[in-house]
């Protein structure tokens, strides 16, 4: 059986990198991990247990309807996901669902549009529900 896997990076197709870049840089306070010229990937959580989103402006067309990708970012309480609302919101980002619970998922999360139109959730898991 071949070694386990490192970590995950996602990467994602974007029109134009200097609007992400302002976006996951100035609104979200993301860290750049490396660049590439027509990537820029970014690293997601500690370092020692991060992902990565690598957004990238050389992908074709297959990576079409970008709406149904979503980027779920993880906070340690209801009030973070009501901050990072009230942030998102006063910054003009384009809230497609306001926080709320979720009872079927055992979350409480907020859904917004990134420059892309993909979908990107902010939401905290129940004291239950933590991931594994």
């Amino acid at each position: 059986m071949p070694k386990n896997f490192s970590y995950p990076i996602t990467f994602l197709h974007c029109r134009d990198l200097l609007e992400i870049r302002s976006f996951y840089e100035d609104v979200l306070h993301l860290q750049i991990a490396l660049e590439q010229g027509s990537c820029i990937i970014y690293r997601i959580g500690e370092e020692n247990q991060g992902a990565y989103w690598g957004f990238c402006s050389h992908y074709s067309d297959f990576l079409d309807h970008p709406e149904m990708i979503c980027l779920t970012l993880v906070v340690d309480k209801k009030e973070d996901v009501d901050a990072w609302h009230r942030e998102l919101v006063s910054k003009n980002v384009k809230c497609i669902k306001p926080p709320a619970r979720l009872e079927q998922f055992g979350i409480y999360s907020a859904f917004y549009r990134d420059p892309m139109n993909h979908t990107l959730e902010i939401q905290v898991f129940d004291k239950d529900s933590k991931l594994k």
